[in-house]
């Protein structure tokens, strides 16, 4: 893995990664698959550095907003609607959706995988509402790497809540660094720090409901189970440049809940 010894090489890497981000943009049985026709991501701000966990509620500092999809690295994608059209997204063509059975009235999940079998990411709705607390000293170094409002239902309420967004977000651990994506509607930690963060919105039709990784991670030292472990914070911003990585943000920016 690469290592930058200087800041000055830290900052250039990863403001040349989230640019392009910005500007990459954003079957099973009885589910819609259709062709999906090339449209602009959500638009928004990502943050342009490791920056306080604060970027959360702002969206970070603006560095234009992501209207493009040219140059995304799957050329082909398609539609994914649930059976109940209860919500749809855009997913590479050679991505599968698996629709895993559950008890009848309590939501739906959704398993996302990519062209190799991995689990890219799990969508669910009706999961148990986002609680929990650690003590001020089990708080570990946090950062928000990506943070791009989205247009989907939320109804928190809470003291920390934010507007409904897509992050990317980094908690230090005793060796790694852990990342984690997906769609969230309360900051994760505040200073800098965190040691429970959520990736889950809540609405009053939906329950909490997430899409992403994992719902959500700890600041364990050895990590939470599902998450990247890089060596450095700058392995985690490099990801951000593949193409796994953007398909990614892509498809969980395209999340749409129907009427």
């Amino acid at each position: 893995m690469q290592r930058f010894s200087g800041g000055r090489q830290l900052r250039a890497w990863f403001l040349a990664a989230t640019g392009l981000a910005a500007a990459l943009s954003l079957a099973a049985c009885g589910v819609t698959i259709t062709a999906a026709s090339p449209a602009a991501s959500a638009g928004g701000d990502t943050q342009a550095g490791p920056a306080p966990s604060s970027a959360e509620t702002t969206g970070g500092a603006a560095t234009g907003s992501a209207t493009s999809t040219a140059g995304s690295t799957a050329a082909q994608w398609k539609t994914y609607t649930d059976p109940a059209r209860t919500v749809s997204f855009d997913l590479p063509a050679a991505w599968t959706t698996q629709l895993v059975p559950g008890k009848p009235g309590k939501g739906i999940r959704v398993e996302v995988r990519g062209g190799s079998g991995d689990l890219m990411a799990t969508l669910q709705t009706h999961l148990p509402a986002p609680g929990g607390t650690c003590p001020a000293a089990a708080k570990r170094p946090y950062t928000v790497l990506a943070s791009i409002p989205l247009q989907i239902p939320s109804d928190n309420t809470g003291a920390a809540a934010v507007a409904p967004r897509f992050v990317y977000r980094v908690i230090q651990g005793g060796t790694h660094f852990y990342a984690s994506y997906g769609i969230t509607d309360q900051a994760g930690g505040a200073d800098r720090k965190a040691c429970l963060v959520h990736n889950t919105v809540q609405s009053n039709a939906l329950g909490a409901y997430m899409f992403g990784d994992v719902r959500q991670f700890t600041s364990a030292l050895d990590g939470s189970a599902g998450l990247r472990a890089f060596a450095t914070i700058a392995d985690a911003q490099a990801y951000m440049r593949t193409g796994g990585y953007l398909d990614i943000q892509r498809m969980v920016t395209s999340l749409k809940v129907l009427d």
